[in-house]
């Protein structure tokens, strides 16, 4: 993890909200993360892991590979300054898509995989 200045502990801290930051934390400096090592992690039962992972899942912020390994998902992948990773992608490929387009006279996608899915952007 990043060395970040130590900062005091809130007044009243939530547990949930603090353990769900800390695995975006550890996906984010790990880039994978299995449930076992998520519970170990944040000193939890597995069961509290997964509900965490899963709400996690859900918001776009991990994707859980074939292997049953959570990984960080798209909602993680903003760029410098805050542009969207996916609109740099865009831009990037754009010109090279256009170019290919007007070659096979066919209509060109750009997909992201996201776990077992296909991602269009």
């Amino acid at each position: 993890m990043q060395n970040l200045p130590v900062q005091r502990k809130p007044t009243y801290p939530i547990e949930a909200v603090d353990n769900a930051l800390l695995l975006l934390q550890l996906l984010r400096d790990g880039g994978s993360l299995r449930l076992k090592d998520a519970a170990n992690e944040l000193g939890v039962a597995p069961s509290t892991a997964h509900r965490l992972l899963a709400m996690l899942v859900y918001r776009g912020f991990a994707v859980q590979d074939e292997s049953r390994c959570y990984v960080p998902g798209p909602a993680m992948g903003a760029g410098p300054a805050g542009v969207s990773w996916s609109r740099l992608l865009r831009e990037v490929a754009r010109p090279h898509m256009e170019m290919l387009c007007s070659r096979v006279n066919e209509t060109v996608n750009l997909m992201i995989r996201v776990g077992t899915k296909v991602r269009f952007l």
